[in-house]
């Protein structure tokens, strides 16, 4: 246990609040550089320990996902409770503009630039060929994991990391050869901007969303999207991959999905599933370069049976150079 800069995944943890069954005092790994707890102190984060998780998994598996107050006082229960009813729940927040960077930068640090060791290649990240990077990425911050544009730069991309209300008019002017739409907190259908501008950008370049960007990829193909009775957390979901028929285990971490049923499929074909609720965890439109999966295909430890995710983005994008590009 520890913490340590390189497995970072944001500038800063984003949780309001930690529960956990056990909680070590002690950091026990080689390659942490501070004690969990101090990252956390450091991060005003408040942690409490000793609860039973499994029991608390169950009932939220029972009534659904529920708000709640973590107190370190003497406030009494009752009272807690009324404060806890009175929070918001997450069906029609936006959350996306609160933890999107404030202005566009350069990412230029892959998987492999931060290995001190072999791990990064017994880990199975993609190789760097060292040559100049062939393709420019502008990537939407949403709520972007760090590991996302490590892989995008071990796939020789050139990334420009924009906020997350950037306008399809500025991120065109950019000339990329490809629009990223990461991961991000909150309710899809409130982030109506992105919405747009996603529609600004279909068939004009390839386009590739995670997550959320899958999400308010199924709005602006004139979709749906629906609250989850509990959501998808943690690693070990396995999604069918119906143009392959294999079986990838995924991580996954939202509260959200996309309708399948209200996707025109005259335009939109559904690429990956859910094996345990059945749940859209893939499309991809079947004209324009543009398709997007529910999970994270960049797990960072893992799993990492959905890496090939990030070549497809490259072949697509190879596939809309144009013949003659300086960039091809």
């Amino acid at each position: 246990m520890g913490a340590n800069v390189d497995d970072q995944e944001s500038s800063r943890p984003y949780i309001e609040s930690l529960v956990v069954r056990e909680f070590s005092q002690v950091s026990s790994n080689w390659r942490s550089a501070e004690t969990a707890q101090l990252y956390l102190n450091r991060h005003k984060v408040p942690v409490i320990w000793d609860i039973d998780t499994r029991a608390l998994v169950r009932h939220i598996r029972n009534v659904g996902a529920l708000r709640g107050m973590v107190s370190t006082d003497s406030t009494p229960a009752d009272q807690l409770v009324f404060e806890a009813k009175q929070l918001p729940t997450m069906t029609g927040q936006e959350l996306a503009s609160h933890v999107t960077c404030k202005k566009s930068y350069l990412w230029e640090t892959g998987s492999i630039e931060l290995a001190t060791s072999p791990w990064s290649e017994q880990m199975g990240e993609a190789e760097n060929d060292g040559g100049a990077r062939r393709f420019r990425v502008a990537a939407y911050d949403f709520g972007i994991k760090q590991n996302i544009l490590r892989l995008l730069v071990d796939h020789n991309c050139e990334v420009a990391v924009v906020p997350a209300q950037t306008s399809a008019e500025d991120v065109l002017a950019m000339e990329p050869d490809g629009v990223f739409l990461s991961n991000g907190p909150g309710d899809p259908e409130p982030v109506g901007y992105a919405v747009e501008n996603i529609r600004k950008l279909m068939g004009k370049v390839p386009v590739f969303g995670i997550c959320l960007g899958h999400q308010l990829c199924g709005l602006a193909l004139g979709g749906k999207t629906f609250k989850l009775k509990f959501g998808h957390h943690g690693a070990n979901h396995p999604v069918k991959n119906l143009l392959t028929e294999q079986v990838e285990i995924t991580a996954q971490n939202h509260g959200f999905a996309v309708d399948p049923d209200s996707l025109p499929s005259r335009d939109v074909e559904i690429t990956h599933v859910n094996l345990n609720d059945h749940t859209n965890e893939g499309m991809r439109h079947k004209k324009l370069p543009l398709f997007s999966v529910q999970y994270h295909p960049e797990a960072s430890p893992g799993p990492h049976d959905s890496h090939y995710l990030f070549t497809q983005f490259i072949d697509l994008m190879k596939e809309f150079a144009q013949p003659g590009s300086s960039r091809r």
